[in-house]
């Protein structure tokens, strides 16, 4: 297949993957600017993007990129910074998979 089409069918070298994360705080106040600063201090500053909801408990999927773009050690940043907050009591770190044509399997078992 022709790189063109590997990049539009976002297969080989131009697969994307991801990971689902769910984040339990302690604490109930705060959750504005504990997204704020979870998107901005932890997915932007990577290069990544996330989509997903809160209700008592925070649960996103995160776009890591290809694999050339060190997935990997992105998500590391991203955990560090996670462990880091006082207000986090729990997470959870799924397996990585292809966004575009993996399965997703849900890890919260609630």
């Amino acid at each position: 297949m022709k790189k063109r089409l590997r990049r539009k069918k976002h297969i080989g070298e131009f697969a994307e993957f991801g990971r689902q994360l769910i984040i339990k705080r302690n604490q109930k106040q705060g959750l504005d600017q504990f997204l704020d600063d979870f998107i901005e201090e932890a997915i932007e500053a990577n290069g990544c993007f996330c989509g997903g909801g809160s209700d008592d408990k925070l649960g996103v999927v995160i776009e890591l990129g290809r694999r050339s773009q060190n997935p990997e050690e992105k998500l590391e940043k991203i955990i560090k910074w996670v462990q880091s907050r006082s207000d986090v009591e729990t997470y959870q770190v799924g397996p990585e998979f292809d966004l575009w044509h993996g399965e997703f399997q849900d890890i919260d078992q609630e």
